[in-house]
């Protein structure tokens, strides 16, 4: 299980329980989508304990967003991004990141609709239309 407070030595600092459930609730997800967009399962698990790391220095004001899932899946995929320079990154070469996210989550991590929309913080028919444009890119 991933870490949801830093530990220094000296002092730890805990965190709410509901950061500790939200994180317990998409780490295993997190994990295989950083596994796709960096290359492998090895360099995944220290960028999504960094990802939610990030999110844990700015809970307070995630939750008081209109979308604390979609303000992680940014955490999360800026991440990425800067891992995943060494990488081949179709479709992302293709598209851009939030269309090929949506390839990603459906077609590759096998995601349904409405999991892949909660996972990214966005409603279900945002997330159909992004895959129906992300289909016609590829047509």
């Amino acid at each position: 299980m991933i870490p949801y407070w830093p530990t220094t030595g000296l002092t730890t600092v805990r965190m709410p329980l509901s950061f500790t459930a939200f994180c317990a609730h998409r780490q295993s997800l997190y994990l295989r989508y950083i596994s796709v967009r960096v290359g492998g399962a090895v360099h995944a698990r220290p960028l999504v304990q960094a990802a939610l790391g990030d999110l844990a220095m700015s809970w307070p004001q995630a939750l008081r967003s209109p979308s604390p899932a979609a303000a992680s899946w940014r955490l999360l995929t800026a991440r990425a991004a800067g891992a995943a320079g060494h990488v081949p990154r179709a479709p992302y070469d293709i598209l851009g990141e939030q269309h090929a996210d949506v390839l990603v989550l459906r077609y590759r991590l096998g995601l349904p609709a409405h999991v892949a929309a909660e996972l990214m913080g966005i409603d279900e028919p945002v997330l159909a239309g992004r895959l129906q444009a992300a289909l016609r890119a590829f047509r």
